[in-house]
């Protein structure tokens, strides 16, 4: 094993918890992770932890792979990640745009179930095919 993946692997694994848990949005008493370092860094974080995510990501396939193999997997595994990870965060985006839109706390249950468990795996299987330059192996 590669100390350097099981570094990242952490990593990411910190990460996701902060990006699944960094609002409330179902609870009051449960989220608000990106207020861990006090309210005036909470926009920081809000940044922060998705393009931490991002580059958490690409590294760990790098790293298992001698660099990044751009194929029809790979690309799917890092868009769908990418696509979660936006929709995780919709309501960032949305205030970024300036727009009102305001998610329900069925969105939210669901996202907060679906993130953490597809990404967490894509993550796994993004570093797999970068591992194994044949068929991906599970």
């Amino acid at each position: 094993m590669n100390l350097r993946s099981e570094i990242l692997a952490v990593m990411f694994g910190a990460l996701l918890i902060l990006v699944t848990f960094g609002d409330g949005h179902i609870y009051w008493f449960v989220g608000n992770l990106d207020t861990i370092f006090g309210l005036t860094f909470w926009r920081l974080l809000d940044i922060l932890y998705p393009v931490a995510s991002i580059v958490v990501f690409l590294l760990y396939g790098r790293v298992k792979g001698n660099g990044l193999k751009i194929n029809a997997m790979t690309a799917f595994l890092f868009v769908s990640f990418i696509t979660l990870l936006v929709l995780i965060n919709i309501d960032d985006v949305v205030q970024i745009l300036n727009l009102t839109f305001e998610p329900s706390k069925t969105y939210w249950t669901i996202m907060e179930w679906v993130y953490p468990l597809y990404t967490g795996s894509a993550f796994f299987l993004f570093g797999k095919k970068h591992e194994n330059t044949g068929k991906l192996q599970l």
